[in-house]
């Protein structure tokens, strides 16, 4: 079984729904990390200070048969025409240990059933 990790930043306010896509198209397990970050235009705050945004780093784990398709439901929520509201991206994974036996039985089983 080959596995990809996908990794959402985006703001705060979006961590449910970007979840939420995301196990709707096949995500089962979500780690949620706290971040801060500066976008390409800084904001200002009424004391001339740079705002740094708090995010939401969402690491999941799936099967790689689920990559596209996790990315394509993300889409909607993390653009709005030319604007980008967060950023997903996908990075291949060589070697894995510790995932839950449950959670390959379950790519598993997709497997068998992908063609139903």
């Amino acid at each position: 079984m080959k596995f990809t990790a996908i990794v959402v930043i985006a703001p705060d306010d979006y961590e449910d729904k970007a979840i939420e896509y995301a196990q709707r198209a096949g995500a089962t397990g979500v780690t949620i990390l706290v971040g801060k970050g500066i976008g390409g235009e800084a904001k200002k705050s009424f004391l001339g200070l740079t705002f740094e945004g708090t995010q939401s780093v969402l690491l999941m784990v799936v099967g790689r048969h689920l990559t596209a398709p996790i990315l394509k439901a993300l889409h909607p929520l993390l653009v709005k025409g030319t604007e980008s509201r967060g950023l997903a991206f996908a990075i291949p994974i060589e070697h894995l240990t510790g995932i839950d036996l449950r959670q390959v039985g379950k790519f598993e089983d997709y497997l068998r059933h992908e063609d139903d």
